[in-house]
């Protein structure tokens, strides 16, 4: 009998019998071509199907041409889509797991990786986040066209035998443009009164049970908050709620946060590390009060622990887990039968999942780097290879996902640091107060594979060429890291310069009260050290030779950091980078206009500007085996994915009985 009796137990959502409460709420793969799912798509979904998954929200499907948010978004209205629901229910069934489909109309939120269509809405007010100004307020036909589409679409899903539909409500998108006084002028049917503003919601609904039918499951997905200046609040969501349920079948109510059109309400949409799990608990509980229907609720909710609770409390009869399952699809079938322990855990990162959607990549995970590449990666896997003794060095992120990989896939592994524990350049990670939660998941992660592994755990073993004979590896995998880059500049050995790496590992020095940190990136070292001084009380000047602050850091995330810099009266001056040190005067230089400035009366000196390979041992060693490889930092220092994803990549070529690609030697 499983621990979680709450969250395994089977509940009935409108026409549809859940065999558990485990939840993949709708999020971009953008594994869509031309509007049709690929099967790249199927396999992403089977893969959390297969591990347990009671529902499955696939990503949002537009209800008309002019509702996309992106080119890569599916087309629900478009008949060709059908046979694509159909192999994807039909795989994702033969595991017990339903699934739905999300109806999707983002109004004036367009966010093309193309052409930008004219956005269509109530009324032209602009979008802040993406600068979008719809065209006129939307005829009476253009409403009605759109109504038919939420319709049509939700009857192709079910022809495509999926088991209901979501009405996407949230986050600012069409319906709640509508139904918000904010967004909605309209002096018409559908303006004005709350009557009105809900009439478009209300018709949506009312047209998908004409065309779909009673025998379906049709619920809405809502922001119980939208946490931005002059959005919806609980109180309104709860008499949104209120007035549908009243009128309307609802089946059910997904209950998010945040809104798509402002920097602070966006961060929302996929909350990152550090802000709290399970945060909208007491929201959903309020929106299942008032409606008196199912609800499910997410927003960082990735241990089924947490999820136990909320089910048995009845703040939701539905959790989202999105992201944890993403990095292990394995989670619910883990967890029902106790192998928690075995469970990976989401480190709130969101560089590869929504990272990817904004950059018009495919999904990915850092922790999980077969994310989104099933199909490859189970080919891989498959291909025939011959056992290896193999030699890892480093046991930062790509040295142990590499050992981890190796072990896995029945190679003889040695993972060797030169220090007394695992983890890198995550001890530092740790020390920083925002990403403190991302570095100690990710140590946790992976110190527990290591232990339930094969591997050969070497600490305290700095290797040298001489080592490598005795050892007699088949192949080499060097994975040892990088060290701050130091310009080479007049001034940078004055005493009172550090960089990142020692502000955090070695604490105790007098830093002073005034402190220039400067940032060559636009990554989270200069700022999560601008955060951690201003916090102390030392006044920061945060000088960045980006073309804004935190500019390489995810967007959701950077709305956070801003908000944190801004609360700790952090200065900020992007567009210049160090020149010189004069005993008390710093030089700072102007990237576009080259005019140089002074600054005076610093005290400390903090260097974020870059790394600098260890490729040292590898250029000693690259003859001494067969095969050699460089990953991560090593090869070249970029970010955690690149790390773990060479770990995992170089791992499954390794001993492959073909011709591979790579730096083999």
């Amino acid at each position: 009998m499983t621990q979680f009796k709450h969250l395994f137990s089977q509940t009935i959502i409108g026409r549809t019998k859940l065999k558990n409460r485990i939840l993949s709420t709708a999020h971009q793969t953008n594994h869509v071509i031309d509007g049709i799912p690929t099967p790249d798509m199927t396999a992403y979904h089977v893969e959390r199907a297969k591990g347990g998954a009671g529902l499955i929200i696939l990503e949002a499907a537009a209800v008309h041409p002019s509702g996309k948010l992106t080119t890569n978004t599916i087309a629900g209205y478009d008949e060709n889509v059908v046979p694509a629901y159909l192999e994807l229910a039909n795989e994702v069934h033969q595991y017990g797991t339903k699934v739905f489909s999300q109806l999707f109309h983002g109004g004036r939120e367009v966010v093309s990786s193309d052409y930008r269509n004219a956005a269509w809405a109530p009324s032209a007010v602009p979008s802040l986040r993406f600068s979008t100004m719809p065209k006129a307020m939307m005829s009476i036909e253009e409403i009605k066209e759109v109504i038919e589409g939420f319709a049509v679409s939700a009857k192709l899903a079910k022809e495509g035998g999926l088991d209901g539909v979501e009405i996407c409500c949230s986050h600012g998108y069409l319906p709640a443009q509508f139904w918000s006084e904010q967004t909605n002028f309209r002096t018409d049917e559908y303006g004005g009164t709350f009557e009105n503003r809900m009439r478009f919601i209300v018709e949506v609904i009312e047209q998908i049970w004409q065309k779909a039918g009673e025998d379906f499951t049709v619920g809405i997905r809502m922001s119980s908050d939208e946490m931005t200046m002059d959005g919806t609040t609980i109180k309104d969501a709860v008499k949104i709620v209120e007035y549908l349920v009243e009128r309307v079948r609802v089946d059910f109510i997904d209950v998010t946060a945040g809104d798509s059109s402002t920097f602070a309400g966006s961060t929302h949409i996929v909350p990152p590390s550090p802000i709290k799990h399970g945060y909208l608990t007491p929201q959903s509980f309020k929106i299942r009060m008032a409606g008196a229907v199912p609800v499910f609720v997410g927003s960082r909710i990735v241990d089924p622990a947490e999820a136990e609770q909320i089910v048995a409390t009845g703040k939701a009869d539905v959790v989202g887990m999105t992201r944890a399952l993403i990095v292990d699809p394995e989670m619910p079938n883990k967890a029902y039968s106790g192998n928690l322990q075995l469970i990976d855990a989401c480190i709130g990162c969101l560089q590869a999942c929504i990272g990817h959607y904004h950059k018009g990549l495919t999904i990915g995970c850092v922790q999980n780097p077969s994310a989104g590449k099933e199909v490859q990666v189970t080919a891989l896997k498959k291909t025939a290879r011959e056992k290896k003794k193999v030699l890892v060095i480093g046991a930062g992120p790509a040295g142990m996902q590499a050992a981890v990989t190796l072990d896995e896939l029945g190679h003889d592994v040695i993972l060797a640091d030169k220090t007394d524990k695992v983890g890198g350049l995550l001890h530092t990670l740790r020390q920083a107060t925002m990403r403190q939660e991302l570095a100690e998941s990710m140590l946790d992660n992976y110190t527990r594979k290591l232990s339930n592994s094969h591997v050969k755990l070497e600490l305290g073993f700095d290797v040298q060429p001489a080592d490598i004979i005795p050892i007699s590896p088949d192949a080499i995998i060097c994975a040892n890291g990088s060290r701050p880059f130091i310009p080479n500049i007049p001034g940078i050995n004055n005493s009172r310069v550090m960089t990142v790496d020692e502000l955090f590992n070695k604490r105790g020095k007098d830093i002073g009260k005034r402190v220039l940190v400067f940032d060559f990136a636009g990554d989270w070292p200069a700022i999560e050290a601008s955060i951690d001084l201003a916090g102390k009380g030392h006044i920061v000047l945060l000088i960045s030779a980006r073309l804004h602050i935190g500019e390489e850091v995810h967007q959701y995330l950077r709305n956070e950091y801003l908000k944190k810099l801004y609360q700790l009266n952090v200065k900020m001056k992007p567009h210049y980078d160090l020149g010189e040190i004069n005993d008390d005067q710093v030089v700072i230089r102007n990237l576009f206009s080259y005019e140089k400035e002074m600054i005076e009366n610093w005290d400390t000196i903090v260097l974020s500007l870059g790394r600098v390979p260890n490729s040292e041992l590898y250029e000693q060693i690259k003859h001494l085996v067969p095969q050699v490889w460089q990953i991560g930092d090593c090869l070249a220092p970029r970010t955690l994915e690149e790390a773990t994803y060479e770990g995992f990549m170089t791992s499954l070529h390794l001993g492959v009985k073909q011709k591979i690609t790579g730096n083999e030697r």
